[in-house]
């Protein structure tokens, strides 16, 4: 199940859980759960470790979802947890990530798309991919969330989601012609 497109159904979804409503909060987590799971098996890049995380994302989402003031921003707070869960664990576990604020932006808005038709295939090269450029295709392409919500999620400026999603693209690009 996807998460919801619905903003209404939405909205009520979240204040029903920051209302301590149980079923919502299970629906909400059951809307969200592959999503999430992906995101952060991805970034991870070990399955029990991404397990513990989605825990811990969950657990921190049930203590904190009613300081969320705005509900239609759900999916970028959610996100952002995630992705501080998974940092903080590189940096327990000293793992570095590279990170560059500097790179060139990609004003050619025909590059946004990726055409690949083997799926296997492109989880395989996502999978090789530096965790800093997982994560914004994952979010641009897999959640569909805009380059302003990427922005939030990341917490940088909207040219560095930009920067970011080239870098990604060709990255990636650079993955699936290596392999056969």
């Amino acid at each position: 199940m996807e998460p919801p497109t619905d903003n209404l159904a939405q909205r009520v979804l979240i204040v029903r859980c920051q209302l301590r409503d149980r079923q919502a909060l299970a629906e909400l987590i059951e809307r969200y759960e592959r999503p999430l799971r992906y995101f952060i098996r991805q970034l991870a890049g070990d399955a029990d470790l991404a397990e513990e995380m989605f825990q811990d994302t969950w657990l921190t989402v049930i203590r904190r979802i009613h300081t969320l003031a705005d509900p239609e921003k759900f999916a970028v707070w959610l996100y952002r947890i995630t992705r501080n869960r998974v940092y903080a664990e590189f940096r327990r576990r000293k793992q570095t990530v590279e990170i560059s604020e500097t790179l060139e932006a990609d004003d050619d808005p025909q590059s946004e798309a990726l055409c690949f038709d083997d799926a296997a295939k492109l989880h395989r090269c996502l999978g090789e991919l530096k965790p800093l450029h997982k994560e914004v295709l994952l979010l641009r392409f897999l959640e569909e969330m805009s380059y302003d919500q990427i922005a939030q999620v990341l917490d940088c400026h909207l040219g560095t989601v930009r920067s970011r999603l080239h870098h990604a693209k060709r990255a990636l690009r650079e993955k699936w012609e290596e392999r056969p």
